[in-house]
């Protein structure tokens, strides 16, 4: 979807999303020392928010103007300190080594993107830092609910595992996993999801 796309879907509804941080994402970082991080795609905002939370110095980019001005609400009104930014992800230029962590959360870049994406990725993470992301897996176009349906946008954890260490990050995970999940609507949803976490020696 481009980016008028969104901005139309985030307007049709007060509120596009769940609130809560997706509980593979809690999972995947809890475990981190806060740092400096950066939410790509970040959309509402909820986990940038959940991150400065947890005591993160959180930057946060999205393309969609109505997203990111949502999101930043948000985290007034919760009293968090998160830099938000409207802006295309594809053409930031990150200042090497400047995040501790670097979170992709349903964000689907197709291969082409991701092979710009994720080498100014890799230059972005200091030294030890993660990148995790955590997307719908391409087993959920048949298998799952909800996310696109093209597989070229899904996640494929082996594929992106080998497009990571080709550039030199060392990947600790690289799953599929089923779950239920809840929707904003209150009801709950199985879904097929990929996590990624690579780390920059």
């Amino acid at each position: 979807m481009d980016r008028q796309g969104w901005e139309e879907r985030y307007s049709a509804r007060e509120q596009m999303f769940v609130r809560d941080p997706n509980r593979l994402v809690v999972a995947e970082v809890e475990g981190l020392a806060p740092g400096r991080a950066l939410d790509v795609a970040t959309g509402e905002g909820r986990h940038a928010v959940w991150l400065a939370s947890r005591g993160w110095t959180v930057a946060a980019v999205d393309f969609s103007v109505v997203g990111v001005t949502r999101a930043a609400a948000r985290a007034r009104a919760e009293g968090r300190s998160v830099a938000f930014a409207a802006a295309d992800v594809y053409t930031l230029r990150l200042p090497p080594g400047s995040f501790d962590l670097v979170l992709c959360s349903f964000f689907h870049p197709p291969p082409d993107q991701r092979r710009q994406l994720y080498p100014a990725v890799a230059t972005g993470l200091a030294p030890g830092g993660s990148l995790v992301q955590v997307s719908y897996d391409v087993r959920n176009a048949t298998e799952g609910t909800g996310g696109p349906k093209d597989p070229a946008m899904l996640i494929d954890p082996p594929v992106v595992a080998a497009e990571l260490a080709a550039l030199g990050l060392t990947v600790t995970r690289a799953d599929t996993v089923r779950l239920r999940t809840p929707t904003p609507d209150g009801e709950e949803v199985e879904v097929v999801d990929a996590i990624i976490h690579a780390v920059k020696p």
